[in-house]
């Protein structure tokens, strides 16, 4: 899984939720579509980790809200399913439970427990003993079963 986050201005919802910084799951493909241009850093990216898109986006809401203190600036995380929907804003603990519960539910690698990557690693001659979050787990696996056999 990966969440992508981006700046958005919403047509067609009250002022005051128009502007929000968006964490959006299914990565960037599934954004909605009235993205602003990306200006701050962390904005524009996608994540593995739904704790780090969030917190991206806390310093992203910062910056704007320093940037244009006259604009009502929210967070919202969602689904878009590759349509249109504009998220609901959340406040910040709310925010904070859902990425610790998303977090919680996402596969993790085999090896060190970090969220796996959208195509995660494996060992070649046996892809059935786990899946990995980059080659070094994958070498330290296989260095770890090398000594059970030894």
């Amino acid at each position: 899984m990966k969440w992508f986050v981006s700046r958005q201005c919403y047509w067609g919802v009250e002022p005051e939720d128009q502007n929000v910084v968006e964490i959006s799951l299914g990565g960037i493909d599934y954004a909605n579509p009235d993205m602003l241009v990306s200006k701050y850093p962390g904005e524009g990216e996608e994540y593995n980790d739904p704790r780090e898109a969030l917190q991206a986006a806390i310093v992203i809401a910062e910056a704007w809200r320093k940037n244009k203190p006259q604009l009502v600036i929210n967070i919202a995380h969602g689904a878009t399913g590759g349509n249109t929907i504009p998220f609901e804003a959340s406040g910040m603990e709310e925010l904070k439970s859902w990425a610790e519960k998303a977090y919680q539910s996402i596969p993790k690698c085999d090896q060190c427990g970090d969220p796996l990557p959208e195509h995660p690693y494996f060992l070649v001659d046996d892809p059935d003993a786990g899946k990995f979050c980059r080659e070094y787990c994958v070498e330290k696996f296989a260095e770890q079963q090398e000594e059970v056999c030894l």
